[in-house]
């Protein structure tokens, strides 16, 4: 199981013990980059952002109960991280952007974003994903969701056909990525924008290499996810974020975080 810790879970995941302490001791608990600051940013073109209530209810109770039948070393996502990527424009990880450089990739962005959501192939109105029982993929535990009115699929087809317009060659899945290419103007060594070939939300990473064995972590995580009801969820806004902390984190009352919006 080497490899499955991550320094960046790590960090997140002591913030959230931070903020755990806090609550319990009644002082006021804020956002975790209070007390940890992440020198990243990355945009994400995301949906389902935050969670409708019913599935921030059911996401609370299920985070809660797979806490505590993991062993140490599990971390597991707040659920208003949760959302589904249409493509990251760009990844965090390629550092921060102070507020200059951010608003030069928003005016990049801008006219390729208006562009897909002009294509036919855009959604004109609300339309439903499922979300299906939380699977464990060994150094992640993610959620699938069903696209049940295809509407994922075109709007990424629609992007894919605006990034090329625009000068750009989309990396997608998990496919080679030598052929992909950023929009013009890109600064160098950045890398192409990505679409996914799955709708999911990611909710298990490690912060620390597991001291259990497999089978015995996949069976405990099986347990928990075995108690979870597929709900269906209705989209009715698509966003543009800036992702300036790790794997959305960021809060959701924050109107700053978001750059552009489609309502449906």
């Amino acid at each position: 199981m080497a490899g499955w810790a991550n320094p960046v879970v790590r960090r997140l995941a002591h913030a959230q013990a931070k903020n755990s302490v806090m609550c319990a001791d009644d002082q006021s608990s804020s956002d975790p980059a209070d007390e940890d600051k992440y020198d990243v940013c990355g945009l994400l073109l995301i949906c389902s952002w935050p969670m409708p209530e019913h599935i921030m209810a059911q996401a609370s109770v299920f985070c809660t109960e797979l806490r505590a039948a993991l062993p140490d070393g599990a971390y597991v996502y707040p659920p208003s991280s949760l959302h589904c990527t249409i493509s990251t424009l760009r990844p965090f990880s390629t550092g921060p952007l102070d507020a200059a450089a951010r608003e030069t990739h928003v005016q990049r962005w801008l006219p390729v974003l208006t562009a897909a959501r002009s294509s036919p192939l855009w959604p004109s109105a609300p339309f439903k994903l499922r979300m299906n029982k939380p699977t464990f993929e060994g150094s992640t535990g993610i959620v699938r969701y069903d696209d049940l009115d295809n509407a994922v699929s075109s709007m990424r087809a629609a992007l894919r056909a605006a990034v090329v317009a625009a000068g750009g060659v989309p990396a997608e899945g998990g496919a080679d990525r030598s052929n992909a290419r950023p929009l013009p103007s890109t600064p160098h060594a950045e890398p192409a924008p990505h679409i996914p070939d799955i709708v999911h939300s990611t909710l298990l990473r490690w912060a620390e290499e597991p001291t259990a064995d497999v089978t015995a972590i996949s069976e405990a995580f099986e347990r928990v996810a075995a108690t979870w009801v597929p709900a269906e969820i209705v989209v009715r806004r698509v966003t543009a974020v800036f992702e300036d902390m790790p794997f959305m984190h960021i809060p959701t009352e924050d109107p700053s975080k978001i750059w552009w919006t489609c309502e449906f």
